[in-house]
């Protein structure tokens, strides 16, 4: 490669690292074309791209940020899963592509500047959705408002149907 492009290509990696939400950092060994395309697609489908470069380019272009903290991991064949969206889907989708082919293996990832394991890697990926944290403290949130409210609502309820009953009894008196 000639400096030009070289310099070309670091330029380009620098500003997908810093846009991404979160990577992974994977080895992989043996992949076909089509296995590849498969996982890009895959990834395309939670707002992601998968990039094989060149450890020593990948190196200089995170360099001087926070995402240079994963240099050590840049050796062998190695390539990158950048997320411009929810960092927990591109964990389940790489996960889920490594269970399913083992010539790809999660070396760490990396999320709002901090680097994980690979271990803590699969343990993002069984994380529930967002949406589904977020009905899930909704839910939590509201439900003692609710039950206050319920509990509130009690007595006035038995008095209703205290009422209710007199008034069911008086009836019954009368037409007897």
């Amino acid at each position: 490669m000639k400096s030009k492009s070289k310099a070309d290509t670091v330029g380009t990696l620098r500003r997908a690292i810093d846009a991404q939400q979160g990577a992974v950092v994977a080895e992989f060994r043996g992949l076909t074309v089509l296995e590849i395309t498969n996982l890009r697609k895959k990834l395309r489908g939670v707002n992601a791209e998968f990039k094989v470069v060149k450890n020593t380019l990948m190196r200089l272009a995170a360099k001087e940020t926070d995402f240079g903290q994963l240099g050590k991991f840049f050796s062998g064949p190695t390539a990158v899963a950048l997320t411009h969206g929810d960092p927990v889907a591109l964990a389940k989708a790489m996960k889920e592509f490594a269970g399913a082919s083992p010539k790809v293996r999660i070396k760490a990832g990396f999320f709002y500047g901090k680097v994980l394991a690979a271990a803590d890697v699969e343990a993002l990926a069984d994380v529930p959705p967002r949406e589904v944290l977020l009905a899930r403290l909704a839910c939590g949130l509201a439900s003692p408002i609710s039950r206050m409210a319920q509990a509130l609502s009690g007595p006035q309820r038995k008095l209703v149907y205290a009422m209710h009953s007199i008034h069911e009894k008086k009836s019954e008196q009368q037409t007897a």
